[in-house]
């Protein structure tokens, strides 16, 4: 069977996590990922109702006994079925977001914290975000040039993602709003 690109998603990782897990004698992840990968190209998933082998390839997850697909709708049928049924998801996940978003602004002057990056080897304690900031301008719709020194460019500011930002909330106010 021909190899399939190998997309890193939560979905691999987890198998991975799984499939580690399960074995008694301690097999590298590296040695498992090939299984894994076509566990993962085999399996119909919840959206499409296809493995993704049968899209991309149209290799069916199973050998045939009669030498015919009697349970998957030819490739190209089933590719705009895929298609189809990916886009009514992710409208049914684009209300559901829309419903609860709640637009943020930020103005020159703010103070805000900034989430920080976490890597796989980051320490449980340590703090999601940096900060204070202040908000310097607005470079686009969604991101903003804060204070926050860049270690990279060497520059005293950064532009950010709007995602990445948060109202900073000072602790003092905090107390004189609880007394």
């Amino acid at each position: 069977m021909a190899k399939l690109p190998l997309f890193v998603n939560q979905s691999l990782v987890t198998r991975l996590k799984c499939k580690v897990n399960s074995t008694s004698t301690k097999v590298p992840w590296t040695k498992l990922l090939e299984s894994v990968t076509n566990e993962y190209n085999l399996t119909p998933h919840s959206i499409t109702k296809y493995p993704p082998a049968y899209l991309l390839l149209g290799t069916l997850p199973y050998d045939s006994p009669i030498g015919q697909n009697s349970y998957y709708e030819p490739v190209n049928e089933a590719r705009n079925l895929a298609l189809q049924r990916t886009i009514d998801y992710h409208n049914k996940n684009k209300i559901r977001y829309d419903a609860r978003f709640v637009d943020k602004k930020f103005n020159p002057g703010d103070l805000v914290v900034y989430e920080e990056f976490h890597y796989p080897n980051t320490r449980k304690l340590t703090p999601p975000f940096s900060g204070p900031y202040e908000v310097i301008k607005q470079c686009s719709e969604v991101t903003y040039e804060i204070n926050k020194s860049n270690p990279l460019t060497k520059q005293a500011t950064q532009i950010v993602h709007i995602s990445k930002l948060r109202c900073f909330h000072s602790p003092d106010k905090l107390k004189l709003s609880h007394e």
